[in-house]
């Protein structure tokens, strides 16, 4: 391409997944790097011409819920002045509405963004992405102090800006949904007034299976029983297709149940008391309305940490030539935490990922009831412990692409203090 002169935006693209996926990080730095700059230019290049707007990608919005949390960011990064306002627009073309994951949560953005559904209006603002797209899902604009080419770390620097700065999340359940879905729980069951909690454990039956990602339900069954003894409720999400699980008292299947769709999901992630999330894309929505998320069996590692109001606990790894456990700092930094595909683990990084326990998992959920009921006290040792993860773990930029800067979300207090010894050595 190079050669042809046919360099696009787009060629990077392809370039940086290619070697991020052979584990080459210092080439996929470099082609996003290449890319950020060339997309820059081009768009200057577009708005001296009078196209003053940006393009969303139709395709990543529609068809999964994850990039909520980056475009999210972007909009906030535009409200921080980390870059200048621009029209945003979201083309939702004939093929994007087939295949519409989820019509609620794009009909929040309406106030932040034009959502174009016209199949011609659509057709010619889509036909203007790469001289204008709003890349949200590579980059983040972060100001002139960091670069915000991985676009995860720079949402999450993004958020603890606005959290500093005491501002509210973009959005909140309307009073019109909300008393909706409370009719809704109580045709579930959950009686009026009643706390809950949301859980979503990745498994392979929505986009396949990945076992970096993927987790056992079964897993988190303690956890359950332990919010239901303190009076909560727990409302098990995702889809049909997931096993279901075994009847359990003041837990709802929802997953499986006649009550699951697209504007219940929202209404659930950004009502609970708190979100007990994997690596799955449900929990970014409890993030952007402002729900404390608890992160397990996190992997990569980079999409672990969110906001200063979140719990989070990794996986851990084990050497397969020697059996040997990776240390917290190794498995939280590069090239570690960048893992994005089965094959980096078993045939690159030559690890074998650990899936969390339940007393890891339930474990994490009381530290966070004690936090929001107020009762949590930390000892001495916890804090000189988050302290040294927290240390260690930002001087080999866990952060990836803000050197030094601190992860916002605390390490679970029991998982750390259980795996100290990988913290030391």
């Amino acid at each position: 391409a190079i050669v042809a002169n046919a360099v696009s935006p787009h060629i990077y693209l392809v370039a940086s997944s290619s070697s991020l996926l052979v584990g080459k990080i210092d080439e996929w730095i470099n082609q996003c790097n290449g890319y950020i700059k060339l997309q820059k230019s081009i768009f200057k290049t577009k708005k001296k011409k009078g196209y003053n707007f940006q393009i969303i990608e139709p395709g990543l919005m529609t068809y999964t819920i994850g990039a909520n949390f980056t475009l999210d960011a972007w909009i906030k990064s535009q409200i921080l002045g980390f870059q200048e306002k621009t029209r945003l627009i979201l083309p939702i073309l004939p093929s994007n509405r087939r295949n519409l994951v989820n019509r609620c949560m794009i009909d929040y953005y309406k106030p932040y963004i034009d959502i174009i559904e016209d199949p011609d209006d659509a057709k010619y603002y889509y036909s203007l992405i790469e001289e204008c797209q709003a890349p949200h899902n590579v980059y983040i604009p972060c100001g002139n102090e960091f670069d915000g080419y991985y676009t995860h770390s720079a949402a999450v620097y993004i958020q603890s800006i606005w959290d500093k700065q005491g501002r509210k999340p973009l959005f909140e359940i309307t009073d019109e949904h909300r008393e909706r879905g409370q009719a809704v729980l109580r045709k579930m069951g959950v009686p009026k007034d009643s706390w809950f909690v949301v859980c979503h454990v990745r498994d392979g039956g929505f986009k396949g299976k990945e076992k970096f990602r993927d987790a056992n339900i079964f897993s988190y069954l303690d956890s359950f029983k332990e919010i239901t003894k303190r009076g909560g409720w727990v409302i098990r999400m995702g889809d049909s297709k997931m096993a279901p699980i075994p009847s359990m008292q003041q837990v709802v299947d929802y997953a499986n149940s006649e009550y699951k769709n697209d504007w219940m999901d929202i209404f659930l992630c950004g009502s609970a008391k708190f979100m007990i999330g994997t690596s799955s894309g449900l929990y970014t929505v409890s993030s952007i309305f402002g729900v404390p998320v608890v992160q397990t069996n996190s992997l990569p590692a980079a999409g672990s940490y969110l906001t200063k109001k979140g719990l989070f606990i990794p996986r851990l790894m084990r050497r397969k030539e020697d059996g040997q456990m990776l240390n917290l700092t190794e498995l939280m930094t590069s090239p570690y935490n960048m893992g994005c595909a089965d094959g980096m683990y078993d045939n690159i990084f030559r690890v074998e990922v650990i899936p969390n326990t339940s007393w890891e998992i339930k474990n994490i959920c009381i530290e966070m009831i004690n936090i929001l009921d107020g009762s949590i006290e930390y000892s001495e040792n916890d804090e000189k412990l988050q302290e040294i993860f927290k240390r260690k773990t930002a001087a080999k930029e866990a952060m990836i692409g803000f050197p030094n800067t601190l992860i916002p979300s605390r390490i679970g207090k029991d998982f750390l203090n259980k795996h100290r010894n990988l913290l030391i050595n």
